[in-house]
């Protein structure tokens, strides 16, 4: 279940970037994009971080009251399904770059809404021939933030860094 919430909450923030960012996308200035780029990718960190959050509190109340000890493997395979969308897609990005057999980085940049400013920074142009190897190297990191996102805040929890009940 946490598996489906995981992609339930990176949906949710798809969609709040997408909104954000065609909201702004009239404003070609700078300032803004970099505004916009620091919105959309806070919503997706705190989304994740919040669920995180919750993810860890309901795991120690159940080891609390059932006894049963959570696989620490489940926050890890949890942490990479919320990055797996972004992982699969810069997959694609590099295949479509490396064979120059279709054009897929404007759809990279819609599918990962949240770093779509982010992406115009790299390289504001909708073609996938336009990018360098560089650029699209430069792309890789992004994929880690929603599994850093929601791990870091699950960890603080169950180290008791965090209360679990100070959200």
């Amino acid at each position: 279940m946490k598996y489906l919430k995981a992609i339930g909450y990176i949906t949710a923030a798809e969609v709040m970037s997408l909104f954000i960012g065609l909201t702004l996308a009239t404003s070609s200035t700078a300032v803004i994009r970099f505004i916009c780029a620091v919105c959309t990718i806070g919503i997706l960190v705190c989304l994740l971080a919040s669920f995180g959050w919750k993810s860890a509190s309901e795991d120690m109340k159940r080891e609390r009251s059932e006894g049963i000890k959570t696989s620490p493997i489940i926050p890890v395979t949890v942490g990479i399904t919320s990055s797996l969308p972004a992982i699969i897609s810069w997959i694609i990005l590099f295949i479509s770059h490396s064979t120059g057999g279709f054009d897929y980085y404007k759809w990279h940049k819609l599918i990962n809404a949240y770093f779509l400013q982010t992406y115009n920074f790299i390289n504001s142009d909708a073609s996938t021939s336009a990018l360098t190897d560089t650029q699209v190297m430069i792309m890789l990191p992004l994929v880690i933030i929603p599994f850093l996102a929601y791990i870091i805040p699950y960890a603080l929890v169950r180290k008791g860094i965090i209360s679990e009940s100070a959200k």
